[in-house]
């Protein structure tokens, strides 16, 4: 008879570090509303799903601009130095129109 416990507890241990790593940091989901230099104003999630609402079409420039400042709550949080690639070096950000 083998015995597959330490087997079977490193492919639980790896699972388990895997869904940790994965979890998002404390203050690194939010939703923030933005207001574009062009007037338009967006909601904007950053590492969430997308908000409720319109799919926001926008032009390279609005897009950039967009998140640039929808993750300045991140690098507040962050500091300056953040380990590669995490929630708040690589954020996904997703925008819709608010109105």
């Amino acid at each position: 008879m083998k015995i597959v416990l330490p087997g079977c507890a490193v492919v639980c241990a790896a699972a388990l570090w895997s869904a940790c790593a994965l979890a998002a940091p404390p203050g690194s989901a939010y939703q923030t509303s933005v207001q574009l230099s062009s007037g338009r104003n967006l909601l904007c999630s950053v590492n969430e799903s997308q908000p409720a609402g319109e799919t926001a079409v926008l032009t390279r420039r609005e897009q950039v601009e967009a998140d640039v400042l929808a993750t300045q709550r991140l690098r507040l949080v962050s500091g300056p130095e953040s380990p590669y690639p995490s929630a708040y070096t690589a954020p996904s950000v997703a925008c819709v129109n608010a109105g």
